[in-house]
């Protein structure tokens, strides 16, 4: 019993730990009396959390495909499951408000038109019934017999190895084709969500006329091709060169009213942090436990099983799935020294006692060695792998120095103060909307809700400061500093932003006096000289390049697609330099060496072309922004942070 117990040591632990988790979930997944509100409101209907909880276990089944996600994608999952509620409920109402209905035709050319999507899904079901068929038969014997009974009622078109359309469109015309469960859900889809919605793209768009003139000219920009020598100085030679004041940042903002509204409401954090880091003493307990793994091992009157050991005990999963195996026969420099080291060491079907890695300790089983063609040493070898992560002891000492911060901060009302009397660093984020985490610490579960206080439950909130927060890399303590609400103007909200406008606005017109200044000397320099092997030659801070661009076309010291770009050629002629131009990180001035424009009947056929693909581009491009602007302008609560808070 004592042998079993310590073999199957690690997983009770995790059952264990699994249920205490599961049940302090439980009591804090819902807080008191939220089963009232609904998980969000969309124009002041109600979503109701029983309704989204089944399409989000749902999705994550299928997304998951038995792995475990992380906190991060689970929190990414809800709010894109929660955005689809959304656009589906708005697009609902336009569709019911504008009279937006599939007919019958219209759901068979579609059905007719996709026999991939057809195929798919009736096969999926068939295959379902399939299982349930063989489940029900009492012996082998009459569960082939239901099988084979069952396959000769299936269509035909189901059944051949090429796809034929004719016998796939005769089934599409019998009573027996809607009466399958996969046929009726994609009728529903297609009368309540893909028709309707192809009829909405199509009115939002009926005012889109592309021009042959439009096309036209778009195309000869596109294809005439210029040869050029560019010469270039970059800002960033002359960025510390410069500082902006606040007054200079103040009077931008307010020269620029309609451009620093705040879309989103913002906050700002001052924290704390621990790093989350074994102890020695957590070391030691992983390599006692290693230890009682090898003794198992070792100790051929347990009659434990390498094999059977990794799968339950190893936390390298993709190997513990093949009972520890490293893959086939393995040559030198593929894994870590020490890890090499021993594998290379133990004769065939010997076990090593731990070795200490990066990535944790190891108990290694040699299958044997052999050569190779060119008379390498090869080894094939399995492995337990157990890793050094912090124990809960660990984590709960870390824990208790925030605890004691939130405690000194009860009565002094000073999170800074608080925190450095506790001998840590007080840090601060940038502004953060609801759906941003701080890029340094990566996501971290709770942080959201506290930051944003939820309008239905602003009690909920833990206030001035937050709860003990964490994830794998750290444990973490937030008051908040600022906040901003979506719809108002800041200063403070992009200053930072200004202020490198500006900075990078004058170091590009220092870049442009500082050519300006050298233009004589540019000019008199002929590019077949080699400047890059005569030094006498080259001027300093100055690029020279010979390069073919077209208006399109990234170029060195200017940028893709450049307006500026447009603005030196425009008027220039073969043999002439442009003037000195600003763009946005350098100062350039132009040489246009050659023009070659496209032949007639190569514009002639990317006109034809430009039109079709203007008209679909700006069609999906208004109907995405008519969809962006519906969502924008919707009355929308989120309340997913009273239900999956932490």
């Amino acid at each position: 019993m004592l042998t079993w117990i310590n073999e199957k040591a690690k997983w009770i632990i995790v059952v264990f730990a699994v249920g205490i988790t599961v049940g302090l979930l439980a009591m804090d997944r819902l807080p008191e009396h939220t089963t009232q509100f609904p998980v969000g409101t969309i124009n002041g209907e109600k979503l109701s959390h029983e309704t989204f909880d089944m399409r989000l276990k749902q999705i994550t089944a299928n997304r998951s495909q038995g792995e475990s996600l992380s906190d991060e994608q689970h929190a990414k999952l809800r709010n894109d499951v929660f955005q689809s509620f959304v656009r589906e409920h708005l697009l609902s109402k336009i569709f019911e408000n504008t009279g937006l209905v599939a007919s019958v035709t219209e759901m068979q050319q579609e059905i007719s038109h996709n026999p991939d999507v057809v195929r798919s899904i009736v096969s999926q079901e068939a295959q379902q019934r399939l299982y349930i068929i063989q489940q029900g038969a009492s012996n082998p014997e009459e569960a082939n017999q239901r099988v084979q009974n069952y396959i000769a009622t299936l269509p035909q078109f189901l059944l051949d190895t090429a796809f034929n359309k004719e016998s796939f469109e005769a089934w599409l015309k019998t009573p027996q084709a809607y009466e399958w469960q996969s046929m009726m859900n994609y009728e529903m889809e297609l009368k309540h969500s893909t028709i309707p919605l192809k009829q909405l793209q199509l009115f939002v768009s009926a005012a889109l006329h592309p021009t042959s003139l439009e096309a036209s000219y778009n195309a000869k920009r596109r294809l005439t091709e210029y040869e050029l020598e560019v010469a270039s100085v970059k800002a960033s030679d002359f960025n510390r060169d410069h500082v902006v004041d606040s007054a200079e940042v103040k009077a931008y903002f307010q020269s620029h009213p309609d451009s620093f509204y705040i879309e989103k409401d913002l906050v700002k954090l001052q924290y704390a942090i621990i790093p989350l880091k074994p102890t020695p003493s957590d070391e030691e307990k992983v390599k006692d436990y290693a230890m009682t793994l090898y003794n198992q091992l070792a100790d051929s009157s347990t009659g434990t099983n390498f094999e059977d050991l990794a799968r339950i005990s190893s936390e390298d999963l993709q190997s513990a799935e093949q009972g520890g195996l490293l893959g086939d026969y393995t040559a030198k420099g593929v894994w870590v020294k020490e890890f090499e080291a021993v594998a290379f060491s133990l004769d065939s079907g010997a076990i090593s006692e731990p070795v200490r890695t990066q990535y944790g300790f190891h108990i290694i089983k040699s299958h044997g060695k052999k050569l190779d063609s060119s008379d390498a040493e090869l080894v094939k070898v399995s492995h337990i792998l157990l890793t050094v992560t912090p124990s809960s002891e660990t984590i709960d000492s870390l824990e208790l120095i925030l605890e004691q911060v939130k405690v000194d901060f009860s009565k002094s009302k000073n999170f800074s103060a608080s925190v450095q009397s506790n001998g840590l660093s007080v840090l601060e984020s940038d502004w953060l909307t609801k759906e941003d985490s701080i890029s340094s610490l990566g996501f971290i579960p709770g942080l959201s809700a506290y930051a944003f206080a939820n309008k239905e439950r602003p009690e909920v909130n833990s206030g001035p400061i937050s709860n003990v927060l964490k994830n794998k890399s750290y444990v973490f303590l937030a008051s908040k500093k600022d906040s901003l609400k979506a719809g108002t103007r800041s200063l403070s909200a992009f200053y930072k932003n200004i202020e490198e406008s500006l900075v990078q606005k004058k170091a590009v017109e220092a870049a442009a006096t500082y050519l300006k200044s050298v233009e004589a000397k540019v000019k008199a320099l002929d590019k077949k000289d080699s400047i890059s092997l005569d030094s006498s030659l080259s001027i300093d801070k100055v690029s020279i390049e010979n390069l073919s661009a077209s208006i399109d076309s990234y170029v060195p010291g200017v940028g893709f697609g450049s307006e500026s770009f447009v603005k030196a050629l425009k008027g220039l002629k073969v043999g002439e330099w442009s003037s000195v131009v600003p763009g946005e990180s350098s100062a350039f001035m132009l040489k246009l060496v050659n023009k070659t424009e496209a032949s007639e009947e190569t514009l002639n056929e990317t006109v034809a072309s430009e039109i079709l693909n203007a008209f679909r581009f700006e069609t999906n491009f208004v109907f995405n922004d008519f969809i962006n602007n519906l969502e924008h302008s919707a009355k929308i609560q989120d309340n997913l942070d009273l239900y999956y808070r932490n």
